[in-house]
């Protein structure tokens, strides 16, 4: 299959890996990648989400788009109800590339109500996707999208996408690592201290960021989840450690 790309080809891709490297941050590295694979993959609609597991399973959420639009949860659209075998792929304890058509056949995914309620009114049929996971551990899916009319994404799209997926991985893994440790250099001593009270990583990584200040936006824009659920994790730590607001946790563990 890598005879289908020709030299000049070849040396965008490696370009392309050159300025994913050298983003500096989560939102320059989602829109280099949604700008840059318009080169080699046209689609109407790209998309990036941040990746998280909750309750044994993936949570989209943070949506980064190549669309100008003022509220970026103009795109939750895309997350809204349960997709068909999507969990097939998103909970897989590695990285990988598939296509909307290899999961669900066009014939039966018209016939969801996913796609009735969701696709459809926004006018997208083909999805090629890039879930990101490093070690089991969910980062983000990036997807590609085309109406009815466009053709499906190619075999040669799935492999461009798949020469590209590790060096994505490792960007996406150390900028997202960066931002989840910026609130805290004494996590470590922390991690020790929360561990007397039963919390998980993520529960001390709230703690941590509480101890530093840091506000519920500012939280959830480190951590990339919603404030539904932080409330839910701050309200088991409350209960896991005997306090009643963030004043009083401040002071546990400070």
């Amino acid at each position: 299959m890598s005879s289908t790309l020709f030299d000049y080809e070849w040396q965008f891709l490696i370009q392309m890996t050159t300025r994913i490297n050298y983003c500096a941050s989560y939102p320059e590295l989602c829109d280099t990648y949604l700008q840059q694979i318009r080169t080699l993959i046209p689609y109407s609609t790209g998309v990036v989400f941040q990746a998280s597991r909750e309750n044994g399973r993936v949570a989209l959420g943070s949506p980064i788009s190549t669309e100008q639009i003022d509220d970026k949860s103009g795109h939750d659209f895309f997350i809204e109800g349960k997709y068909p075998h999507w969990d097939e792929f998103i909970m897989l304890p590695y990285s990988s590339v598939f296509r909307q058509s290899d999961i669900i056949p066009p014939g039966k995914w018209e016939k969801t109500r996913v796609f009735r309620d969701v696709w459809s009114p926004k006018g997208v049929y083909w999805g090629i996707f890039i879930s990101l996971v490093h070690k089991d551990v969910p980062l983000a899916v990036l997807g590609l999208l085309r109406d009815k009319d466009s053709s499906d994404f190619s075999a040669r799209d799935i492999y461009i996408m798949n020469t590209l997926k590790d060096s994505l991985e490792r960007k996406f893994f150390s900028l997202l690592e960066d931002r989840r440790d910026a609130g805290d250099p004494g996590t470590d001593r922390l991690l020790k201290a929360t561990a007397n009270y039963g919390l998980t990583k993520r529960e001390a990584e709230i703690v941590s960021l509480v101890r530093a200040g840091k506000g519920s936006e500012d939280i959830c824009q480190l951590l990339y989840i919603t404030h539904a659920t932080l409330s839910k994790h701050l309200s088991n730590i409350y209960a896991k450690t005997k306090v009643k607001n963030r004043t009083q946790l401040y002071a546990l563990f400070q």
